[in-house]
């Protein structure tokens, strides 16, 4: 069973991040958490010197997976989202920044949630034209891996690829249980009571398990800046049997997917 955590790095302001980069490498560190950090080319861009340092801290280090969030936190495979030239735009303006910052392109994104300014998010990349033409798009940039995002699939529990849309080098991945509900907004109760029994219950049925950290809930909505749920919530997985894995590992591992 694989557990899949991420953090979605976007927050822009350096004050308020301060310590965030250090303290993760140090807790990822000591207790051998691999995790991927989807970053935004905004937060990038403000905070270039951060990101630069944490890059080149961990740019050896298979613990670390640095992917990209586009730039603007636009959003992709929705009803009603911006138009294809736009999307292609952020994206481009996105990866300019690991570019110039890591001096590499990402290989992975992971979609921006719009709280429902582009409207309702479709099924999958195989609902309409435009959204096929999304997928399109992105592959063309170099992409490889994207949330798991197709008509009939369960984006919460599956490994797939994208030979359906002409993409089979294109892996999706589970996502799913973002702590800017279970945690920030306490949309379940108690945070950690609700994810460890989230956690507990996919162990049951023998699940992949995917968690969507924040930066900043991590950091700043989170009960102190010692990373210490984060200890917690994988100490219980390990204990379950879950291997914690980035993204990249998984595309590497392409019996999961192909």
């Amino acid at each position: 069973m694989l557990f899949l955590l991420r953090y979605d790095t976007e927050r822009k302001s350096a004050e308020e991040m301060s310590g965030f980069f250090e303290q993760t490498i140090e807790v990822h560190r000591e207790h051998e958490i691999p995790a991927t950090f989807f970053c935004t080319g905004g937060a990038i861009d403000a905070r270039d010197a951060d990101f630069k340092t944490f890059f080149d801290e961990v740019k050896d280090d298979p613990l670390f997976d640095i992917q990209d969030h586009s730039y603007s936190h636009i959003g992709i495979g929705y009803e009603a989202g911006k138009p294809l030239d736009v999307l292609r735009q952020d994206y481009e303006r996105s990866i300019a920044c690991h570019e110039r910052v890591f001096g590499r392109r990402p290989t992975g994104i992971s979609i921006c949630g719009t709280s429902g300014a582009d409207g309702n998010r479709l099924q999958g990349f195989d609902e309409t034209e435009k959204s096929r033409a999304e997928l399109d798009m992105l592959v063309d940039l170099g992409i490889r891996m994207v949330n798991s995002h197709l008509i009939g699939h369960t984006e919460s529990r599956e490994f797939l690829n994208y030979a359906s849309l002409g993409h089979p080098g294109v892996m999706g991945y589970p996502s799913s249980y973002s702590d800017t509900g279970w945690m920030n907004r306490a949309e379940h109760g108690d945070p950690m009571e609700y994810i460890l029994g989230q956690i507990t219950a996919r162990a049951e049925r023998g699940e992949p398990m995917p968690l969507m950290l924040h930066d900043w809930v991590a950091w700043l909505k989170a009960g102190d800046q010692k990373l210490s749920h984060v200890i917690q919530i994988v100490d219980h997985a390990r204990s379950l049997g879950y291997e914690l894995v980035t993204h990249v590992d998984c595309y590497n591992r392409k019996h999961l997917w192909s």
